[in-house]
């Protein structure tokens, strides 16, 4: 176990004592280089239609750390994402090219999937924004189509499948009770809105950056952010903007993203970082890292005798080291290690149902429904056995939590 890990077993003697007693029978018991993080960046950047040439400027990186980084995502709202959006005339050839919605739907996605925060910053106009003495060419633009437009910022009657509305099939990632949709910018940059606040009261101090259009509001999200004294990567292919003859908004925000956020990402590489992000937990075997005790976990799936591995047949996988007893059990773990390692990091099933983190006999081990448990001793596996339905239940339940206070 790590250190983190031993703590959290100790913090448990006693349930684990109790358990234990109560169990017995019944005796009334890019630009080549590398960043600040060790990434290799090579001499090419990703662009919509391939890779181009990276810019001959430094490319600094940005290492995210969980609890202190968030998906940041502007205007993801039909008018500019939809078809029948009012902006689709400038902005559909770019989101189609770029595959903007599928690509936003991934970050959504990938971020949800590793308990990372997501913070929504909207375009609403009222009413009374429709007074404005002034505006700029596209703020003027997005008045006389009525773009964004709501009743009031106290009535939300109107709000659903309009223009305002969020994209449909990004309503279960928004509408979920933990992202934060934060007050609406009201030109293109957050400094009218709360989002800089919300960050900073979550401790927030890295934002992957994506949404629309480009040279806009995402453009004057990073500018802010970046100034505000975020570390910012953006993520150009879950963006898009307006393109008019001689005119493409896209590219001049590519541009300015290379030249001034601390990284750009694909969208893939964004998935990527954002799950390794997540950090791991997983019961290892002293600073070894090795788990389930050294046995070969494709044994398990073999036949009701594991078998120990061999330290010359290893692999790394998820913050820990597999050992193997022949090369064709490494070639296949290789192959899908998610269908092999043990559930729940390889913590005991029945004390994660508790909320707790114990330690495992590898005798208790058994492959059920095609995925490896282990328990604590014999006599926990007997009450795991006894309700297995409703111990992994509460145990699902549980799990991210765990997760989230004690991965490394």
């Amino acid at each position: 176990m790590t250190r983190k890990t031993m703590s959290i077993a100790t913090l448990n003697a006693n349930a684990l004592i109790a358990l234990t007693a109560s169990a017995q029978p019944a005796t009334h018991g890019d630009h080549a280089g590398h960043d600040r993080a060790g990434h290799e960046h090579p001499a090419q950047v990703h662009y919509i239609d391939g890779p181009r040439d990276d810019a001959p400027i430094p490319r600094p990186g940005v290492d995210l750390k969980f609890g202190e980084y968030a998906i940041v995502v502007t205007d993801p709202q039909n008018d500019f994402l939809s078809p029948d959006g009012v902006a689709w005339g400038v902005v559909g050839q770019s989101v189609t090219e770029n595959g903007t919605v599928d690509n936003l739907e991934q970050i959504f996605k990938a971020a949800k999937g590793s308990n990372a925060p997501v913070f929504v910053s909207p375009h609403y106009y009222y009413p009374h924004d429709h007074s404005w003495e002034f505006e700029g060419a596209l703020e003027k633009l997005m008045h006389t189509i009525g773009m964004f437009d709501r009743t009031g910022p106290l009535d939300t009657s109107s709000i659903e499948g309009s223009g305002a509305d969020w994209l449909k099939r990004y309503k279960p990632y928004i509408n979920d009770g933990k992202t934060v949709v934060v007050g609406p910018h009201k030109v293109y940059g957050p400094e009218s809105n709360d989002l800089t606040l919300q960050l900073r009261k979550a401790g927030i101090n890295q934002v992957v950056l994506a949404g629309m259009s480009a040279n806009l509001c995402v453009e004057s999200h990073m500018r802010d952010l970046i100034e505000q004294g975020f570390e910012v990567v953006v993520v150009p292919d879950a963006t898009a903007a307006a393109k008019l003859p001689g005119y493409d908004g896209f590219e001049a925000a590519f541009v300015n993203y290379r030249m001034i956020a601390s990284d750009v990402w694909s969208t893939d590489e964004a998935v990527e970082e954002i799950a390794h992000a997540r950090g791991n937990l997983v019961n290892v075997s002293g600073a070894s890292d090795v788990a389930l005790s050294g046995f070969d976990p494709v044994s398990f799936f073999q036949s009701e005798s594991p078998v120990n591995g061999s330290p010359m047949i290893r692999s790394e996988y998820g913050g820990a080291t597999y050992l193997f007893s022949s090369e064709g059990n490494r070639e296949a773990f290789i192959a899908s290690p998610a269908r092999f390692v043990p559930q729940f990091g390889g913590f005991c099933a029945y004390g994660v149902s508790l909320g707790m983190l114990l330690p495992v006999d590898i005798t208790t081990a058994q492959v059920r429904d095609g995925t490896l448990y282990l328990n604590v001793n014999a006599g926990i596996r007997e009450k795991f056995d006894a309700d297995f339905s409703g111990i992994i239940g509460r145990a699902n339940t549980n799990w991210p939590e765990l997760f989230a206070e004690f991965a490394e």
